[in-house]
Parts: structure tokens; C-alpha cells; sequence
């Protein structure tokens, strides 16, 4: 019987730094061969297996261990200090384990550039500096390809890391100043990245070379060169919030979410949606290591109808790794109607494409269906009329903007009109009609409703009226906001953080009903003028009572100073008279804010 063969990265130095793949290999190996004094040699303290330095050997000893070894049955570990990809020198026994038709595995380790990297505390792609890294060796006794000379590529003005090159600085410098590099360019030396005794030279082109040399590092060091060792690259736009992109996108879909697959690819496949749009996983049982257990759901092999049809009320949204057919089938005797109806998106196990099957509109499937697809990469397949003719329609709009529709049976009146080029009449504030619907001449903006179809925003005291044409009556949702906050907050810490909260789920300061927090912060003058700004009452709850509250959320340190588990959503919870939570805490410059909803 055969063995098997895998070639394992041991990472830059430390016996810490395999990964956790590498080091189960290693325990579970009958034959090691290691590379010498380039691998931490704890590595292998208390391993069961027989041991080969390969640093006393040649290629075709270490294929004959290997090769022999594998042919008895045996579990060979081939260790390869960083990751073998880089300077590994794998490529041969690669070529020679294909030639004889045997299989191995490749796990892949820290290379010692990014232990370098870490060393540095530095990244080598940053804004507006540089947004490319150069990893390559000087040409020394082994020359490099036609088109590789380091005077070339330093030429591009890119972070070059530098392996195998500290015993030639002089050559090294000499070479990136010929490329038109600036002698102030920041540059710095790791020697043994990754190691307990790492040590890190820190210049400039003009003087690194007399500073390595006075530190006595001749080898086994990193080389980097660029001014992100500076560290003075702009915001990286993924974390700015100006910035949407896949990961962070407006108007998403807000409600709470279900992933349901049937397969092991669906499964892996769930898992990466599901932690893209914060979601649960429903999966059968015996795939359930392929998801984290904080996410995942089982059922029991045949039991797929009977959890989806509970979970069919638990969940705002569901996401179906699966056929079609299926969820329709599914689908058919849960469906009561659009108003009430979950979103429901279909797509495939590679996430080709997000299919937005049921609730479209009201319900977010369309939105739910572009959050999928921004996350595998995929295409949202929309076929709502409205959405195809790039028109904005009124109950998608009550949808995105925390509003709720109180004569549906007119939707598709309203829908209708518009698609027929009718003019409509739009009762709403200035911003809002701008933002979804003045982009249709048809369109108008009025302060009276005349005998043409249109959409109304009522008041909060307003009751809908009577009509010649079709009225589609809107209202805004209400919501307790819940606040906690640092001693002495600034009040636009706390405005900022609250509108945070709001635009969640597309809501402003009219959707606000009460401000609420714990009795202990009432007097905190910002969130006293926070309620007066907004025209609020502020309302507040005995540590007794909000303690009393489950939340999703609870906070450490303020149960430590306040003896409270929770301020911002228990609060909210409690004004709203145990309504749904509907936006969990968020947290900025000492604030916080949670949004719940008023049912009644």
C-alpha cells in the first residue's frame, strides 16, 4: 500500500509560526526530512516520525528517503523553511514525483517576506504610494533571467523586497540609484524575520549599506525598499465610508438572513455568503464541518423540507444554494402574501448567479439578490418590470427608506401607471422625491393630491383619504433609538453615531419616536440636547430593568462600571415596548446606538 507525501511550509523561523495544517502533518508523519539549520528544529521535538537533515544531502538522496518511503506506506513530510514557493527549491522534486506518477500534497507556510513585513510593521502596498510589491534576489553566482536585472525592475518605482541579496548591499544600492531611486529612499534589513533573535536595520539607500555592515548581517535577511516604511499612504478605501465596494455596499439588504444548501459545494459555497451578509447556515449534519459552529444550523439527511419550512417565519431574507425548482416547489405552500412574504434568493454553487425569486420589492429580495452577488462575485438576476426599466418603484422605495405601505392592494396600480409613461403624483419631502423618482418627466412633485394615481406620505397624525384616482398611502415606520454614552460625550459624537444606526435601514430622525438610555445618563448634557434638537423625549430605565432584556450584544465594560449588561439596546428595546430589535448596537467615539421597532 502506498503512503503519502506532503511538502510542508515551516514558516519563517519561530516553531509558532506553522500553520495549523503544517503542524498536524508533522505529528502524523513516519518520515521528516527538514532542511536543516533554515528550520526551527523544535519543530520536531516529540514527533514520532524518523528524521532526515537534508542539509548534508543531495537531490537524489532526498528522492531516494522520500520515494522509498512512500513506497512502504509511510507518511513523508518534506519541510521546507517559509513557504515553498519562494526559493523553496521544490520545483525539481515536483517534476520528479509527477514523472513517476506520485501524488503529494502542498501546504503553504509564512514566507520570511511577510515575516519581514510584520518585523516592519509596514505593508508594502499602500495608497496613493505604492500599490505593487517586487519580491526577487539580486543576481549573484546564480544569474537571473533576461529582464529580471534589479536595475530594471527597481525602475518601475514599486516596494522591492529583496530575498538572498544582504551579502551584496554595496551591489544592491548601486543598482536601485542607476534605477533613478532616490538616496533618501527609506530602506531597511530583517535579519532571521520571524526569529527570537530577529534584528531590524533601519536607513535610507544612502547610508543602509554602512548600517548592515555595522550590525554584522551578511545573510538570512530580508531586504526591503520603498517608501511605505515611511507609512504615510492615504486611506485605504476599504474602511473609508465614503467608499462603497463588495464588502460594504448602501442600501443593503437590512433584515435577518438564512442560508439553506443541500451539498457539500453548496455548503462551502453557503458559508461564504453567509459570512459576506451576516447570515445563519442551514446544511445537512454531515457537512457541518464545513461551517463555523457560531453560523451553522444542521438537519438530518431528508430533512431539508421540515427546517426550511420552520425557519420560513424566524428569517427576514433566505439565501438557496440549490436548484430552482426546488424552492419553488419549497416556496408554494409557505407563501401568504407580498406584504408578509420573506425575500427569497436562488443561486448556484459557484455563485454565478443571484436570482431574486419571491418578495422582490417589499420583502429586499432584489437588494438581498445584489448583496449576494457583490460577495461571490457574481451576477444579480432582477426581473421585476420596474427594475428592468430603471425606474425606482414605489414599494421598493417605502422598502429602502424605513416606510411602511398601508393599502398594498394598490402597488400594483401605481406600478402599472408608471410603466405606461402616466403621470404620477408624488406626495413627499423635496429630498426624497429627488433621490428615487424626479429622474422620470412623468414624475411629479406636489403639495396636493390631483386626479392623477399617486404616492402619499402621510403625516404621522394623517389618516389615508378618499380618492378619484389610484393613492398609494405611505407612513414612516417608528423606532426607539437607544443610546448609551462615554461621561461628558460631545454631542456630534453622538449624532454621528445615531445617524449611523438610521441609515442602516434608510430611516432618518422623522422615523424616531423616543430617545431612550439608562436612568444613570439622563442627565448627560449631549444626550439632553440630542433629544431637544430632534424634538424627542428622552426616556430612561433602571439598571433592574434593562438587565432584565436579552440582547445580542451585552457589553463587558459597562456591566464592570455601570453593573448594566447592556445600555443602547436594551434601552431601545424597552421604549419600544419589546418590539423587534432592528439595528444591533453600534459603536463610535464613545457612543453608541441601537434601533427598535414601535409595533404599536
Amino acid at each position: 500500500m502506498s503512503g503519502s507525501i506532503t511538502f510542508v511550509g515551516a514558516g519563517p523561523g519561530a516553531a509558532d509560526l506553522i500553520t495549523v495544517r503544517g503542524k498536524r502533518k508533522l505529528e502524523e508523519a513516519d518520515v521528516v526530512i527538514y532542511a536543516g539549520s533554515l528550520v526551527d528544529e523544535r519543530l520536531l521535538d516529540g514527533l514520532r516520525a524518523e528524521k532526515y537533515n537534508s542539509a548534508g544531502m543531495n537531490f537524489e538522496e532526498v528522492m531516494e528517503i522520500m520515494i522509498r518511503a512512500w513506497e512502504n506506506g509511510k507518511s513523508v513530510v518534506r519541510l521546507h523553511t517559509g513557504d515553498p514557493a519562494m526559493y523553496g527549491a521544490v520545483g525539481e522534486q515536483y517534476r520528479a514525483l509527477d514523472e513517476r506518477g506520485i501524488p503529494y500534497e502542498v501546504v503553504p507556510g509564512v514566507s520570511s517576506v511577510f515575516a519581514a513585513a510584520a518585523a516592519l510593521k509596514t505593508e508594502f502596498t499602500m495608497p496613493g504610494i505604492s500599490q505593487t510589491a517586487i519580491l526577487t534576489r539580486d543576481a549573484g553566482r546564480t544569474p537571473v533571467p533576461p529582464g529580471e536585472e534589479l536595475t530594471g525592475l527597481a525602475a518601475h518605482g514599486s516596494t522591492i523586497c529583496l530575498f538572498l541579496s544582504a551579502g551584496n548591499m554595496d551591489s544592491v544600492v548601486a543598482k536601485l540609484l542607476a534605477a533613478g531611486r532616490r538616496p533618501d529612499t527609506p530602506a531597511a534589513v530583517v535579519y532571521r524575520a520571524g526569529w527570537e533573535n530577529q534584528k531590524v536595520v533601519r536607513g535610507t539607500l544612502e547610508n543602509i549599506t554602512a548600517r548592515v555592515h555595522d550590525a554584522g548581517v551578511q545573510r538570512q535577511a530580508m531586504i526591503i525598499i520603498g517608501d511605505v516604511l515611511d507609512r504615510k499612504g492615504g486611506m485605504s478605501s476599504l474602511y473609508d465610508r465614503s467608499f462603497a465596494h463588495g464588502y460594504r455596499r448602501p442600501n443593503t439588504f437590512t433584515g435577518t438572513c438564512a442560508v439553506f444548501a443541500l451539498t457539500s459545494a453548496g455548503a462551502m459555497k453557503a458559508a461564504e455568503i453567509a459570512a459576506g451578509i451576516n447570515a445563519k447556515v442551514f446544511l445537512p449534519e454531515k457537512y457541518s464541518g464545513l461551517v463555523t459552529a457560531g453560523r451553522r444550523e444542521t438537519y438530518p439527511d431528508g430533512g431539508f423540507h421540515e427546517a426550511f419550512r420552520s425557519a420560513w417565519n424566524q428569517f427576514d431574507g433566505f439565501v438557496m444554494v440549490m436548484a430552482s425548482g426546488i424552492v419553488v416547489r419549497s416556496c408554494a405552500e409557505l407563501c401568504a402574501h407580498k406584504t408578509s412574504d420573506p425575500a427569497v434568493v436562488v443561486t448556484d454553487e459557484l455563485g454565478r448567479h443571484a436570482v431574486s425569486l419571491l418578495s422582490g420589492h417589499l420583502g429586499g429580495a432584489n437588494r438581498l439578490a445584489a448583496d449576494v452577488a457583490a460577495v461571490t462575485g457574481g451576477e444579480a438576476v432582477v426581473t421585476t418590470a420596474s427594475d428592468v426599466r430603471g425606474m425606482t418603484a414605489a414599494d421598493d422605495f417605502a422598502a429602502r427608506h424605513a416606510l411602511r405601505v398601508l393599502n398594498p392592494e394598490n402597488i400594483v396600480k401605481i406600478s402599472s401607471a408608471m410603466l405606461e409613461g402616466k403621470t404620477v403624483d408624488f406626495r413627499l419631502p423635496e429630498h426624497l422625491f429627488r433621490l428615487a423618482f424626479a429622474a422620470n418627466p412623468n414624475n411629479r412633485l406636489v403639495q396636493t393630491v390631483t386626479a392623477s394615481p399617486a404616492v402619499v406620505l402621510l403625516e404621522d397624525n394623517e389618516e389615508p383619504f378618499a380618492s378619484a384616482a389610484p393613492v398609494l398611502f405611505l407612513k414612516r415606520r417608528k423606532f426607539a433609538l437607544g443610546m448609551g454614552c462615554r461621561k461628558l460625550a460631545a454631542l456630534r459624537n453622538l449624532e454621528a453615531v445615531a445617524e449611523e444606526a438610521l441609515r442602516t435601514i434608510g430611516a432618518d430622525w422623522d422615523n424616531i419616536s423616543v430617545l431612550a438610555t439608562a436612568n444613570l445618563k439622563l442627565e448627560e448634557p449631549a444626550l439632553k440636547e440630542l433629544a431637544a434638537k430632534h424634538r424627542l423625549p428622552l426616556a430612561g430605565y433602571a439598571a433592574e430593568e434593562l438587565n432584565s432584556v436579552a440582547v445580542p450584544h451585552p457589553s463587558e465594560a459597562a456591566r464592570e462600571k455601570l453593573g448594566i449588561n447592556s445600555v443602547s439596546e436594551a434601552a431601545a428595546i424597552l421604549a419600544s415596548e419589546k418590539g423587534p430589535l432592528i439595528t444591533g448596537k453600534i459603536k463610535g467615539n464613545g457612543a453608541t446606538a441601537a434601533l427598535a421597532e414601535v409595533l404599536k
